[in-house]
């Protein structure tokens, strides 16, 4: 069975106003996310996910009223994190799968649960590694990513840029 990657809402709109989601779909991995965390994106970026929830390939779980009342009994162990956050980490730990976040705390508690997260520079990694990007396309696709989202790690960020320019 393939891994269940859990977005949140953040890697979700990087991915989709970068053009990049669509990429990632080709992945070799089962994604899904929260009915809540969709709510919070805007009815464009649903829009260009929506191809994919009806394909399959992407798929939003609906929460029952058991699983969120279980979700907001989680989120009163630390009140920093969202209750769409704490979707996402409740999720991740039910599925025994792992995290696919860039929020800096939500990546910091889910670890200590002992929770894999990972962001969007190890998707542009896994896109490349299993022949859905090449080297060039990646470098550009990075450099959208960059130029919207300034709080990626610029040591990673660089060292990516200067691997996937050389050739060989």
């Amino acid at each position: 069975m393939k891994t269940i990657a859990i977005q949140d809402a953040n890697i979700m709109i990087d991915l989709v106003r970068t053009d990049l989601f669509g990429h990632c779909m080709a992945l070799d991995y089962n994604f899904i996310t929260t009915d809540i965390i969709l709510a919070e994106l805007y009815e464009e970026q649903i829009a260009a996910l929506q191809p994919h929830i009806d394909s399959g390939k992407f798929v939003v779980v609906s929460l029952s009223e058991e699983m969120l009342l279980e979700i907001q009994l989680a989120a009163l162990e630390d009140t920093r994190l969202s209750e769409q956050d704490w979707s996402a980490l409740y999720f991740a730990q039910k599925e025994d799968s792992f995290l696919l976040s860039g929020d800096k705390y939500l990546r910091a508690v889910a670890q200590a649960k002992a929770v894999t997260v990972c962001g969007i520079l190890w998707i542009m990694d896994e896109l490349i590694l299993q022949g859905h990007l090449q080297k060039p396309e990646a470098i550009d696709f990075l450099n959208k990513i960059i130029s919207i989202n300034p709080r990626l790690p610029k040591k990673e960020c660089d060292h990516r840029l200067k691997d996937w320019g050389t050739q060989g």
